[in-house]
């Protein structure tokens, strides 16, 4: 029996460092009839001759820096020919066995729309424990004994997404037709995009979760963002958004109130970094607290607010 073609997409901007151990990772898989297609999102280093090096077992493709992963996954969706895709990180390792497993999972459960595996992130100085065992609604159904995982029924996975955001960019395997129907990723999420892509095409279906690790995730300074600030206004951003593909009111719900906690994280933010006045514009969207826990937040940082207005003479931070 023939092979269904995997298409497997792989942005990539100043990745010299780590994708040819990337590359390998994916050539070394059990599943054979691949289509690998890496994206250069105008790299200035030597991305380019690493992946060249590869050809023809390996497509590159080049496009201007966008400042996101979207664009450059969208580029190598358009194309891309497989009947199932994965999108890869270029740092990320993948394990011989990933696609192989996700392959047979999406062909014993034709109603899903993706296949999502464990994974576990690593260091240069260490190895974390698998990242379902941190998942503590998804570890209480999940059955690690079971081939080929779980089967999740579309409200159920989006349930646990919103509480647990169990799965990134690198884990599942999606039906072409999912993301054709889903148009790929908003390219106006400069973060979080990988959640809104996941969490819509579990409008359209459920998923089979294995929580066998497929892949492992790198850590390092270079993808650990300090920009706090720009990835809670995304994940604020990408949740509202996702409000209006969510028919269950319970799950709206759930979205909104999610929301108000990355709200109320955002003014912590904001205060850390002086900028009282707009910490203070947040305020008639947080109040008043839901919570107990949401009044001792509005507490604390009020007093640090006063306190740092106080220790700066009245001074204070303000964006236009």
């Amino acid at each position: 029996m023939d092979q269904p073609l995997v298409s497997v997409i792989i942005p990539a901007y100043n990745a010299s460092a780590f994708i040819a151990e990337t590359l390998e990772s994916i050539l070394a898989q059990t599943y054979r009839n691949l289509e690998i297609i890496v994206v250069d999102d105008g790299s200035t280093d030597t991305t380019a001759e690493i992946v060249k090096y590869y050809a023809p077992r390996v497509k590159y493709l080049y496009q201007e820096n966008s400042g996101s992963c979207a664009a450059p996954r969208n580029y190598g969706l358009k194309e891309a020919k497989g009947e199932f895709v994965t999108f890869f990180d270029a740092d990320d390792i993948m394990l011989p066995h990933k696609i192989t497993s996700q392959v047979e999972a999406l062909i014993a459960e034709p109603t899903a729309v993706m296949s999502v595996t464990n994974y576990r992130n690593f260091s240069e100085s260490e190895r974390s424990t698998d990242h379902f065992s941190t998942c503590l609604k998804l570890k209480a159904i999940i059955d690690p004994s079971i081939k080929g995982g779980i089967f999740l029924p579309p409200e159920q996975c989006r349930a646990i997404l919103i509480d647990e955001n169990f799965t990134i960019a690198s884990a599942p395997l999606f039906r072409r037709d999912t993301l054709n129907e889903l148009g790929g990723f908003h390219e106006s999420l400069t973060a979080c995009e990988d959640f809104h892509l996941i969490y819509r095409a579990a409008t359209l279906g459920g998923a089979t979760v294995s929580a066998k690790v497929g892949f492992e995730r790198r850590l390092h300074d270079l993808n650990m963002s300090s920009d706090n600030e720009r990835m809670i206004k995304n994940l604020i951003k990408s949740r509202l958004d996702l409000i209006n593909y969510e028919l269950e009111q319970r799950l709206q719900d759930r979205l909104r109130k999610r929301v108000q906690r990355y709200r109320r994280d955002l003014q912590a933010c904001l205060v850390n970094k002086s900028r009282l006045y707009d910490a203070a514009k947040l305020y008639p969207q947080t109040f008043p607290p839901k919570s107990f826990s949401d009044l001792n937040h509005d507490v604390r940082q009020g007093l640090k607010a006063l306190w740092q207005y106080t220790t700066n003479g009245g001074s204070q931070e303000k964006t236009r």
